[in-house]
């Protein structure tokens, strides 16, 4: 099941136009696809392609360093969920589970903060993850209702 909370986009539609790219090489079976921003694709490959052609970076350097960020990202998102699973003894717990994670890294050299979004396909009933820096993100992220930013990581202080 989708969770209905999750922002929605047409992630096909954003492939197809080069705005996202996938960011592994396969999908586990039972896993859930991360994609990562081409402003995210292409600051990595300025930065550690350094001349060498782009196929051999991605295969060598990229999407091994996308995969491995993508795996703790996703287990946080897998904790996070199993934990907001749990019974809430609280009363002002939050409804739906959180669906942005960030992790400092060196990943992205324009910013020390590595996140994830998981959003829902509007035409397909699938889940996929988004990564790249906030604000790369930012660009393709449905406005919230207000107007404003999506919500600030719970995750990470600041």
């Amino acid at each position: 099941m989708v969770p209905e909370s999750l922002p929605a986009l047409d992630i096909l539609t954003l492939a197809q136009e080069g705005k996202i790219l996938r960011a592994e090489r396969e999908t586990p079976p039972d896993g859930v696809p991360v994609f990562v921003t081409r402003a995210g694709w292409d600051e990595l490959l300025s930065h550690y392609g350094k001349g060498e052609p782009e196929e051999k970076v991605a295969l060598t350097k990229l999407l091994p360093a996308l995969e491995q960020i993508s795996a703790r990202l996703l287990a946080q998102a897998a904790e996070a969920s199993e934990h907001h699973a749990k019974p809430a003894a609280q009363e002002n717990a939050p409804k739906a589970p959180p669906s942005i994670f960030t992790l400092e890294s060196d990943l992205f050299p324009s910013d020390p903060q590595t996140r994830l979004v998981l959003v829902r396909d509007r035409t397909h009933p699938v889940v996929c993850a988004l990564l790249g820096t906030p604000a790369q993100l930012a660009t393709l992220l449905p406005a919230q209702p207000h107007g404003g930013n999506p919500p600030a990581d719970p995750s990470h202080p600041g």
